[in-house]
């Protein structure tokens, strides 16, 4: 063979084996990139998938629970004949308290003149920051999961009326609406994991007993996580307001438990729970300015 051909065909020859390597690597190379990619994605929608599910059946929990607290706050809420009186002022309002399961339940009663008042009310009292409005130690409320726009975890903090140490709680919160003229806002509080270094004992909520297996993780600030604020509960808070003719009428029932010690006097309880309950009274003379 003529040695000009010969070289032609190793040149040729070589360019082949070449381009067939950098191929066959090209293919060795991108194939495992590729393959975790799509990996990667299918993780992601099944971690998805799974999530989606979990906040479903979360939130199906959730709104058993708070069924169960509404009817429960309605039951409580609809006479006095177990409660004793506590105070009563000359403007209608009307403070009572009784012992239930080992808890104090209090129920305050007052009206807010010129029933327009009544979607701002429900507005203001469904604010998770609506309290610095009428509450001189309210600090701050944030919303740390939402199921729907009337169904939420609050978590609210307080400045402590002794000593300097503030307090928070977590609780469910659903606003309800009864009726054209009747709307109810609920909070209960179960033994939800925030992260605090400090929250040894295991809370059971007295009142609203389907709250006890409800523990879902949340999220909360540094300072929650290192227990520099103490922690209190929401046995079960309800309101209701109904709109009447020419007034808007607020029933307002609170059971807390604030973790005081058992050596605490019943009496000093109460003046304290009621210390707590008048602050939302404030809305007369925020709506009366209005």
């Amino acid at each position: 063979m003529n040695k000009g051909y010969i070289k032609i065909a190793l040149a040729l020859l070589s360019v082949a084996g070449y381009m067939q390597n950098m191929a066959f690597a090209t293919e060795y190379a991108t194939s495992p990139n590729s393959s975790n990619e799509t990996t990667k994605t299918q993780l992601f929608r099944f971690y998805n998938e799974i999530k989606k599910a979990n906040q479903a059946k979360e939130a199906k929990q959730t709104s058993a629970i708070m069924s169960e607290a509404l009817a429960l706050a309605q039951k409580h809420a609809e006479h006095t004949n177990d409660y004793e009186e506590y105070s009563k002022e000359d403007d209608g309002t009307n403070l009572y308290f009784k012992k239930f399961k080992d808890t104090e339940i209090g129920k305050l009663e007052f009206t807010i003149p010129d029933a327009d008042n009544y979607d701002d009310i429900i507005n203001m009292l469904w604010d998770s920051n609506g309290a610095k409005n009428y509450d001189d130690n309210f600090i701050k409320g944030s919303i740390p999961r939402a199921y729907d726009p009337n169904l939420v975890i609050v978590q609210q903090r307080y400045k402590s009326p002794i000593g300097s140490l503030e307090t928070y709680f977590n609780a469910l919160a659903k606003k309800v609406e009864i009726s054209k003229n009747k709307t109810a806002i609920v909070l209960v509080s179960s033994d939800m994991k925030d992260q605090n270094i400090a929250s040894f004992i295991k809370y059971v909520n007295p009142i609203v007993e389907s709250a006890n297996s409800f523990k879902p993780d949340i999220d909360s600030e540094e300072d929650i996580r290192n227990a520099k604020l103490f922690k209190v509960y929401v046995n079960l808070v309800g309101a209701f307001i109904e709109k009447k003719s020419d007034c808007v009428k607020i029933t307002y029932l609170s059971s807390l438990d604030l973790k005081t010690p058992p050596y605490i006097p019943q009496d000093i309880i109460r003046k304290f729970l009621a210390s707590i309950m008048l602050n939302v009274v404030k809305l007369k003379d925020i709506f009366k300015k209005e």
